[in-house]
């Protein structure tokens, strides 16, 4: 029983956002392998987000049966369609030869080794040393709620009993996400928080923190591991205050609003740096592994990452529209080309949907 669970959780955590990760990726000229897991991330929630918010607003009762009759066949057509786009460009043959043909130094293979063992530092003291957040009282009692009963947002978790849904959680369903997981794999969503989101969490904000360093080290690709490292002990020392982005981290890895601190806004700067690339000589973006192809791709990562902010957050929704729409700008006037502007601001529609909904069901339309 114990080796099923862990094999279903293996399947939802790693094999299927990197075969969805592929549909995004495998669009660009020379696509980079280390993006392939966060883009596939943010689509396996996007996919969810579609399904679970309409069920939230539109349904009661026992509706969490919903969510998952409809979204497990969905997540597991976009996997497939991932795995086939990535077969077909080549991807999977090219991320393959360059594994083979990969000859790295003695010092890199020193370096990344000591990277590689200050994560597993950080790893090892989240699951051995029980740190306290007030905020287990909510927000994993409302994922215990929905995995144990049966019905989505129904239950004030700190009495129990039937309460109305609060519009200032209801439409961020990473809790419901994890309740999901919870439900499929038969893992108690407790555990799921405390022991087996971080070890995929922290991981993935330093794959996003890499792709970007990759970026900013595009002349000095030896100092990427050095680059993580440094990543790595602001984490690892960065919890000063409550308030912190590192505490969030490692405190409430499990937590939609510390997933959009670490992971979703470096990931929109990231997506930024992408389409920023589309503007440089050729050179840097072949170092970098991520340029034009001439179908759009970085606009459809943009429009993903703003899609699926407001899994985590309502106010994600906002921040990252911002940044985006700040970002674009910036480009814009710098290569004076509106167009720029434009398109970001088309990649921000789907958080300017999400915040219609929001400010419709929570003053007007809920029932």
């Amino acid at each position: 029983m114990i080796v099923f669970k862990v094999l279903i959780c293996l399947i939802i955590l790693a094999l299927v956002p990197l075969m969805c990760g592929m549909m995004i990726v495998a669009g660009l000229k020379s696509p980079s392998a280390w993006l392939v897991y966060p883009a596939g991330f943010f689509l396996m929630l996007l996919v969810f987000e579609l399904v679970c918010v309409p069920v939230v607003l539109l349904t009661k009762g026992s509706n969490f049966g919903y969510v998952t009759g409809i979204y497990t066949p969905l997540m597991t057509v976009a996997a497939l369609l991932g795995l086939w786009r990535g077969k077909k460009s080549g991807f999977v043959a090219g991320v393959l030869s360059r594994i083979r043909s990969c000859r790295p130094d003695k010092e890199t293979v020193i370096v990344w080794g000591i990277a590689g063992l200050i994560l597993a530092v950080i790893l090892i003291l989240m699951e051995t040393r029980v740190i306290f957040d007030g905020d287990d009282a909510y927000y994993v009692v409302q994922s215990l709620s929905a995995w144990q009963n049966g019905t989505l947002y129904s239950t004030n978790p700190y009495t129990g009993r039937a309460a109305a849904i609060d519009m200032r959680h209801a439409l961020a369903v990473f809790t419901m996400w994890i309740a999901y997981v919870g439900r499929v794999t038969g893992i108690h969503t407790t555990i799921l928080c405390h022991s087996v989101l971080p070890v995929v969490i922290i991981p993935l904000t330093l794959l996003v923190y890499g792709c970007i360093g990759s970026i900013l080290l595009k002349d000095r690709r030896e100092l990427l591991p050095y680059f993580v490292i440094f990543t790595e002990i602001i984490i690892l020392f960065g919890r000063v205050s409550i308030y912190t982005p590192e505490t969030f981290l490692l405190a409430r890895a499990w937590q939609g609003k510390a997933v959009a601190a670490n992971v979703l806004i470096p990931m929109t700067v990231l997506a930024l740096l992408i389409l920023a690339s589309e503007y440089s000589d050729g050179t840097a973006g072949e170092a970098k592994g991520i340029i034009r192809d001439g179908r759009g791709s970085e606009w459809v990562l943009l429009a993903l990452i703003n899609a699926s902010a407001g899994i985590f957050s309502s106010l994600a929704v906002e921040l990252v529209s911002v940044l985006m729409a700040t970002g674009g700008f910036v480009l814009a006037v710098r290569e004076r080309r509106i167009r720029t502007f434009v398109l970001t601001c088309i990649c921000c529609l789907p958080g300017f949907v999400y915040m219609l909904l929001y400010v419709y069901y929570t003053y007007f339309g809920w029932r």
